[in-house]
């Protein structure tokens, strides 16, 4: 037996054991998600070309294999958003209450669209959670375009999970804040250096003004942030040395030390 065909066998049986038959309906739909996984696997990359050459079945011609996975990829049974979530579940089954779940909530650019993404954060990879594609000119988006993604997240985590969100600056919004609050998340923010934040006995100014000699990290406890003082909430302002042009403004919930610039 091959690589293909022996990974192909292992992939079959996990997706038939967790995706219910009411969401794949018909089983030769998850035989060809198996070898578009195998393919993916394999030959690292998208390339349906690519993932033609893997395929071991009775189709002779390779244009035969991506007209295959091409209208598997477009057929209106196909919904990630059924599919995903029975294999994402059974992947954190055994992740308890206790488990502190790292969020990544992040933009990419391709052409005229933006993908919102968040991912579970484990071992240093990036495992999707959920997304949301959107025609947009830029990787600034508003609270109101991601909310959604966010509600996507609450659904697929297990239940009482301790859920820390990391997002850049581009995802400093008020509203975020009281989100994350309302849902009992810790949250790591990065801060634009304009953001308007109050220390007690101080006056209101710039956390930049803050920025720290290069090599240097600065903790701050209990500031508010925004012209609205939100808060309270705890600052890392960090310069390190090999960015001197980019340094770090952060905006958490709980105490900020060291730790916080690791995670």
């Amino acid at each position: 037996m091959t690589d293909a065909k022996a990974l192909h066998r292992d992939l079959m049986k996990a997706l038939l054991t967790h995706l219910p038959r009411s969401v794949y309906g018909d089983i030769r739909r998850v035989v060809t998600l198996a070898w578009a996984i195998v393919g993916l696997c394999l030959t690292r990359t998208v390339r349906l070309t690519a993932w033609a050459e893997i395929v071991e079945g009775r189709a002779t011609y390779a244009a035969s294999r991506v007209r295959r996975f091409a209208r598997w990829l477009h057929h209106p049974a196909i919904d990630p958003t059924l599919w995903y979530p029975p294999l994402l579940t059974a992947t954190l089954r055994d992740w308890t209450p206790e488990t502190r779940c790292y969020v990544a909530l992040d933009t990419t650019v391709l052409g005229p669209f933006v993908l919102i993404r968040a991912a579970l954060i484990y071992r240093g990879r990036a495992i999707p959670l959920a997304w949301k594609a959107l025609r947009h000119a830029s990787a600034m988006v508003s609270f109101e375009a991601y909310q959604a993604v966010l509600e996507q997240v609450r659904t697929v985590l297990p239940t009482q999970s301790r859920i820390t969100l990391l997002a850049d600056r581009g995802f400093l919004h008020e509203q975020l804040i009281r989100y994350t609050r309302q849902q009992q998340w810790h949250y790591r923010i990065r801060m634009p250096g304009s953001t308007l934040i109050q220390r007690p006995q101080h006056a209101m100014r710039a956390v930049e003004q803050l920025r720290p000699a290069p090599g240097q990290a600065h903790f701050y406890h209990n500031v508010s942030i925004f012209g609205s003082a939100i808060g309270p909430v705890h600052l890392v302002v960090a310069q390190p040395l090999d960015a001197p042009d980019d340094p770090w403004y952060i905006a958490s919930d709980e105490l900020t030390s060291q730790q916080t610039l690791d995670e």
